[in-house]
């Protein structure tokens, strides 16, 4: 009963991020960009032709999340209880080899292949004479905008569910952002976009 709740509860994620770990699975932990082409960029019916597919393997990745979750809550109410509050560190940006990325290609600025077109990273500054290039994916802003920042909600809801507070690290990057082009070895040649 417990465990159905939980999946009814975080579908919105739950779904993709288990089928993309049985994925990666099959591809032997490498990267989605190099997993065969039904897998890379799965329509609606590939995607439940796959659920039903690695279904074994899904539902263990189902109850890994739903065992952490137990857990971590367990965790989080013993804190609380003892006037501890727990502080989230959620980073702005997503690693390319993601279920967020795989599973929302259409949110980020990927080519039809799902490769990216800029990525993420800081100017050079003091520190570093060519920059830091970080390489995350960037958003598509234009393109959550569209779907009223679902995404992002979903994203910051999860988190707290997690959490008591949420620290978005680099959270200057929802202002402005450092845009490298894509293939580029350092981040001189990157500008900022609103």
């Amino acid at each position: 009963k417990e465990y159905k709740a939980f999946m009814k509860e975080n579908k919105g994620w739950l779904k993709d991020y288990s089928l993309f770990m049985a994925c990666k699975d099959k591809h032997e932990g490498r990267n989605w960009l190099s997993w065969d082409e039904e897998y890379r960029n799965p329509s609606k019916t590939v995607k439940k032709a796959m659920e039903q597919l690695f279904e074994e393997e899904v539902q263990y990745y189902n109850f890994v999340q739903f065992m952490f979750y137990k857990q971590w809550g367990e965790l989080r109410a013993y804190a609380n209880a003892k006037d501890i509050k727990i502080i989230g560190d959620m980073p702005l940006f997503m690693s390319m080899d993601s279920a967020d990325v795989w599973a929302n290609q259409g949110l980020f600025q990927l080519d039809s292949k799902g490769y990216p077109l800029a990525v993420a990273g800081v100017p050079p500054d003091y520190f570093s004479k060519t920059g830091q290039l970080w390489g995350n994916p960037l958003y598509d802003w234009k393109a959550h905008k569209k779907e009223k920042f679902k995404w992002w909600v979903s994203r910051i809801r999860t988190q707290l569910k997690l959490a008591d507070y949420v620290r978005i690290d680099h959270f200057r990057g929802l202002d402005e952002y450092w845009s490298v082009p894509a293939g580029e070895e350092t981040a001189l040649n990157g500008e900022w976009k609103d």
